[in-house]
């Protein structure tokens, strides 16, 4: 095997693992929303107790990236990819911890989250869990056209978020003894924009890799 092959075998690895990561945090976003809609604390648990499993794996990605800049003494390609691999890790862990505030705010909504704006919801997860699917899918296999379509896709996300949040504003209004539980409502939108958000940050640093 030579030193080439060696060198893309092991980014080849690396992105597996972020890959995996990457997998691992969507699924958690996808039950976070259901536990808010249904109410199931136990699952909005389980989301909780996967996110060992996302930070063990970004530990372990974090150590063999460093590593190979380390052992490969990277051309300039090399080096920006696995630069940019740091980045993609940081976002995905990012995305996790928003499941967790999602999971988190679902222990404290159930019976309480206004059934009007569980579709908005549902809705909302769907299209961010699709513009993070298109990033990670972005990671290993880049075009410019993917890249724009999920910054672009960001602003119907924004969009979405900002209609709910009025609409949440209106209820607190109507019914101000809700307050508490409606402004948890808004946290529980607000967790699923900032996950939009990671996916066209990953979508930025990969096209400022892309495209020098």
């Amino acid at each position: 095997m030579t030193v080439r092959q060696r060198v893309d075998d092991r980014h080849k690895s690396i992105q597996a693992d972020v890959l995996r990561m990457g997998g691992i945090a969507g699924d958690m976003v996808r039950l976070a929303v259901e536990a808010v809609i249904s109410g199931d604390i136990e699952q909005a648990r389980r989301v909780i107790e996967m996110d060992d499993e996302v930070d063990a794996l970004e530990k372990e990605t974090l150590n063999a990236t460093v590593l190979a800049v380390g052992l490969e003494a990277p051309v300039a390609g090399d080096l920006r990819l696995l630069v940019c691999t740091l980045g993609v890790i940081g976002e995905v862990e990012k995305v996790a911890d928003d499941a967790v505030k999602l999971a988190r705010r679902s222990t404290k909504l159930t019976g309480h989250f206004p059934a009007e704006l569980k579709l908005a919801l549902h809705q909302l997860g769907e299209e961010a869990r699709r513009l993070f699917a298109s990033a990670m899918r972005l990671y290993v296999e880049y075009t410019p056209e993917l890249a724009h379509d999920i910054v672009s896709g960001d602003e119907a996300v924004d969009g979405h978020y900002v209609q709910a949040r009025n609409r949440v504003f209106d209820l607190i209004r109507e019914n101000p003894v809700e307050t508490e539980h409606l402004v948890r409502t808004i946290e529980a939108f607000h967790a699923l924009e900032h996950v939009a958000d990671h996916a066209v940050e990953i979508a930025r640093r990969l096209r400022m890799h892309q495209e020098p």
